[in-house]
């Protein structure tokens, strides 16, 4: 693919306006959260804003609590005292975990209509299969309605657990190593999918928030990438990804991608 200086340009000028446009549009809010489990430390003094419409990856070294990062935002676990978590009016956010998570004795459908039917939020049993045919389109599924997770591969299991959380409307979606199991083919074609998903207007989605250990990925998909320190891990960097607002496969070709992983690269060297 070939890319003309002045698109490239005009695609970061864009992606520049609709950053500027957003800036007091926060839907995630994190202030001075440190969190232990016990005598060890996980978090420490972690502040960060998440922006409504934005794409943002968070890098760091294994174990120094990027997942435990995603679980304060979810409510799942609440800081240490003098830390604050705050979200957005009435925000909905969807996980995905790195594995499908999807009951075996379930079909494809059910397993996306069974969360949509309890909890808080309910749904009647048509609406949730409305929602659940609905979200299987989304991701290319449709033919496989009635396949049990054994009967489909890594990459379709994920594409389900993606539908599933895509049903219930989030407009923030959390992602923890979503793909970090699956092939290297499988993981670049689903990276494109998430993206168009994230883009398209059929879906609720506003912001993702993805973990990853990969630098590319988290440059190919990213608006902003927050690298973490090692444990008791707090804020290192954000870097922001100099590439055009719509990514595409052939944009790695570009000097801006070749940049901002070495600079990526180098700051893992130092943590």
């Amino acid at each position: 693919m070939q890319t003309t200086v002045s698109e490239l340009r005009n695609g970061v000028a864009k992606q520049e306006q609709a950053s500027v446009s957003s800036m007091n549009e926060i839907a995630v809010t994190l202030k001075n959260c440190s969190l232990s489990f016990g005598d060890v430390p996980v978090l420490n003094n972690v502040s960060l804003d998440i922006y409504n419409n934005e794409f943002v990856s968070i890098l760091g070294p294994s174990g120094c609590g990027k997942s435990t990062l995603l679980r304060l935002m979810l409510n799942l676990l609440r800081p240490n005292a003098g830390g604050e978590v705050k979200l957005a009016k009435d925000l909905s956010i969807g996980m995905v975990f790195q594995k499908p998570v999807l009951m075996p004795w379930l079909t494809a459908i059910q397993n996306i209509v069974l969360p949509l039917t309890i909890g808080e939020k309910r749904f009647s049993k048509k609406e949730a299969r409305d929602k659940a045919e609905g979200a299987l389109r989304l991701v290319g599924l449709q033919d496989f309605t009635n396949h049990f997770p054994h009967q489909l591969s890594g990459g379709m299991q994920q594409r389900i657990a993606i539908a599933r959380a895509l049903a219930a409307d989030p407009a923030v979606l959390l992602m923890d190593e979503p793909f970090g199991a699956l092939d290297e083919f499988t993981r670049e074609k689903l990276n494109f999918e998430l993206l168009r998903l994230w883009e398209s207007p059929d879906t609720s989605l506003s912001t993702v928030v993805m973990v990853t250990h990969s630098i590319q990925e988290s440059v190919i998909m990213s608006n902003r990438i927050v690298m973490m320190s090692p444990r008791p891990a707090g804020v290192d960097a954000i870097i922001p990804v100099p590439l055009p607002a719509h990514r595409e496969v052939g944009m790695e070709e570009l000097p801006e991608y070749h940049h901002t992983v070495n600079e990526l690269r180098k700051r893992v060297k130092h943590l």
